[in-house]
């Protein structure tokens, strides 16, 4: 995610290069000092700075934030037009294959938004950066005098010297926590409040919950129509039985064939054959599970921590009705353990932008003290600034949520912090198919899948691409290998120290 200039308007940049990412967010009315920019001032009466574009008129923001909507047009956007006479934002919400498909369709005729999200988009972010997408925000802003300035990582955020990111989201999160349909587990006689600690306690309270509201009334339910969603429950299910990861940092190999990952897609298909997943799972995205729960159809849906505030934006009454939340459970009962790496950037300053200083002024003013409470009372993904829950206005289960999150969740070790060349591999890296996520999505819509045998062969084709990978990077000059994806400083159950 870096490079060392900005990119021009037609993106034309190596594909190994490392570009950056444009990412952050904050409000009020008063510019913050971290919101001075470094370069690209402009003389009085003048509407463009030098190399960031327009500095009036329209900034354009794309993202899938729909919780968010009422947050940014009254505490984002509002705050920043009052201080920026002659500017307005225009910002366009989508879901996220919609916006995928403008974002590609826009960058071809020329046209994408000053600021946007990856929602949508096929390849890893280093991919993205390496293609052209963004340039760096540090000429606009001063990113590292910021309030998430100390976070900020070469390799994630900081690319041959240029910041291009900012953490605006806590990555002390996990999206697969059991979220409850209280009044569901109160007809069954299932505490809310306790959480099932293994695997076996876990389906025996689905089995109690099953037909607590009537015959169309389901244990849970899954969105198993997104492959991402099915691809991000099972590496989450194989964490909470041993595994650190799709890469073992012990090994740095792929670990989609190893026993804990036989072990998760096991019980997942368990839970299908025992008829404690709703019948229609696998015809239904995120969205539409979301609205099945809030429905009254299944007690426990599986998701993120942005469900609570999704529920209260689009079905208030199921809130009103009742929400609990359980720890993941675990194999065998133990405190869970899982992994997520250090949070990365959510928004990106376009390399076609017009306005490009105006969005990432716009965009680290997410990361305001004043603005990230805001956030937190929006109950999405928690905020960078984590400290701010404790006295932010939110539903007492959303505050639950984030303590067992912060409980459950450690930073694991990345490797192109480490060694930048790394993400010039993964820009390299080709996408492999079918994912993991399609792999699930087969087992659990055909009985006759030889999911086992297709998990070995998805690690050992991920295993050679990553290897042409490297060969083909190492072939350009760059030192990089297998072993930067192995830790022997790395303890499992501990925070990684980057």
């Amino acid at each position: 995610m870096s490079r060392s200039t900005t990119a021009s308007a037609a993106g034309t940049i190596s594909r190994r290069r490392l570009i950056g990412a444009a990412f952050a967010t904050a409000g009020g009315t008063v510019a913050a000092p971290w919101l001075t920019g470094c370069t690209g001032s402009q003389e009085p009466g003048q509407g463009v700075a030098s190399g960031g574009g327009e500095t009036t008129g329209a900034v354009t923001w794309w993202d899938q934030f729909r919780p968010l909507t009422t947050l940014f047009e009254e505490e984002l956007f509002a705050p920043f037009t009052a201080a920026h006479p002659g500017v307005t934002v225009e910002r366009r919400e989508m879901d996220g294959p919609s916006m995928g498909q403008a974002l590609q369709l826009g960058r071809r005729s020329n046209q994408l938004p000053d600021v946007h999200s990856l929602a949508g988009l096929d390849g890893s972010p280093a991919s993205l950066v390496g293609a052209g997408w963004f340039q760096p925000i540090d000429e606009f802003v001063d990113v590292e005098g910021s309030p998430v300035g100390e976070l900020l990582l070469d390799g994630i955020h900081r690319f041959d010297g240029r910041v291009y990111t900012v953490p605006v989201f806590s990555s002390r999160w996990h999206d697969a926590i059991p979220w409850l349909n209280t009044e569901l587990c109160e007809r069954a006689d299932v505490d809310p409040e306790t959480s099932p600690g293994s695997w076996d306690a876990f389906r025996a309270a689905l089995q109690q919950l099953r037909g607590a509201g009537g015959d169309d009334v389901h244990p849970m339910v899954i969105g198993a129509k997104d492959p991402s969603y099915l691809a991000s429950l099972l590496n989450r299910l194989a964490q909470t039985a041993g595994a650190a990861g799709a890469v073992d940092p012990r090994t740095g190999e792929y670990a989609y064939a190893s026993e804990p990952y036989l072990q998760a897609m096991e019980w997942l298909l368990s839970l299908q054959t025992d008829g404690l997943l709703h019948p229609s799972s696998a015809s239904m995205d995120t969205r539409d599970a979301r609205a099945r729960w809030a429905a009254g159809e299944a007690a426990v849906y599986p998701w993120g921590p942005w469900f609570i505030g999704g529920l209260k934006v689009q079905e208030p009454e199921a809130v009103e009705r009742g929400v609990g939340v359980w720890h993941i459970p675990t194999v065998d009962g133990s405190d869970p353990v899982l992994y997520s790496e250090p949070p990365g950037g959510t928004f990106w300053v376009s390399s076609q932008a017009q306005r490009a200083q105006l969005g990432a002024e716009l965009m680290l003013r997410l990361v305001d003290p004043e603005f990230q409470r805001s956030l937190a009372s929006a109950m999405d993904q928690p905020p960078v600034l984590t400290e701010v829950v404790a006295d932010a206005e939110v539903h007492p289960t959303y505050r639950t949520n984030v303590e067992y999150m912060a409980a459950d969740v450690r930073m694991a070790p990345v490797p192109q912090v480490r060694n930048p060349a790394v993400s010039a591999v993964l820009a390299e890296m080709g996408e492999v198919t079918p994912g993991l996520g399609q792999i699930v999505q087969a087992a659990l819509t055909d009985g006759s899948s030889d999911w086992r045998s297709a998990l070995t062969t998805f690690a050992e084709q991920m295993t050679a691409e990553r290897e042409r990978a490297i060969e083909s990077v190492a072939g350009d000059g760059a030192e990089v290998g297998v072993e930067d994806w192995r830790f022997e400083d790395w303890t499992p159950g501990e925070d990684h120290q980057q």
